[in-house]
C-alpha cells in the first residue's frame, strides 16, 4: 500500500509537467515531439530511481518496526509478570491500644467477625512481628488480600 501511494505521487508529479495537449494540437515537429519523449524518459528514470530509494528506506523502516513490536511485546510480558508477582496488601498503622485479632475486625481490614484472619497478617509481617501478641503503635502493617 506505500508502495503503491508513493508511485501515485511521483506518477501524479511527472504528469503535472505535461500538458494536455497532443504534439500535432502543439504543431511539434517530428524532432521536438522526440526530444519531448525523451526528457518526459529521463524524468521516468528519475522517478524510477527516487522510487527505489523511496522503497528501500521503507523496507529498512519496517524493519525496525518489526524490532520494536518484538521488544515492546517483550515488555508487555516483562511488566504482566511485574504485576502478577506484586504483592496484594494494604497498609495499616497500628494504634495505642491494637492486636492483631482487634484491627483484623477493623471495617478497613478484614471486617466484623473476622477476628480468626490475625494468623494471615502475622505471616505477611514476620519480618516486623516477633511475638504475634505484641505490636507496637506506628508500625505499619502488610493486610494481604486476595
Amino acid at each position: 500500500m506505500k508502495k503503491l501511494c508513493l508511485t501515485l505521487v511521483v506518477v501524479a508529479s511527472c504528469i503535472a509537467f505535461t500538458s494536455s495537449y497532443t504534439a500535432e494540437e502543439m504543431k511539434l515537429t517530428e524532432e521536438q515531439a522526440l526530444r519531448l519523449v525523451e526528457q518526459y524518459k529521463s524524468r521516468e528514470d528519475v522517478a524510477n530511481t527516487k522510487i527505489k530509494e523511496e522503497e528501500e528506506k521503507i523496507a529498512v523502516l519496517e524493519g525496525e518496526i518489526a524490532k520494536l513490536d518484538t521488544e515492546i511485546l517483550a515488555i508487555a510480558d516483562e511488566i504482566a509478570k511485574l504485576h502478577a508477582a506484586e504483592p496484594k496488601h494494604d497498609i495499616y498503622v497500628v494504634k495505642q491500644g491494637d492486636w492483631l485479632a482487634k484491627l483484623a475486625e477493623y471495617s478497613e481490614v478484614y471486617g466484623r467477625g473476622n477476628y480468626a484472619m490475625w494468623p494471615k497478617i502475622y505471616k505477611a509481617n514476620k519480618d516486623l512481628i516477633k511475638n504475634p501478641t505484641f505490636i507496637k503503635p506506628g508500625w505499619n502493617l502488610k493486610i494481604p488480600r486476595p
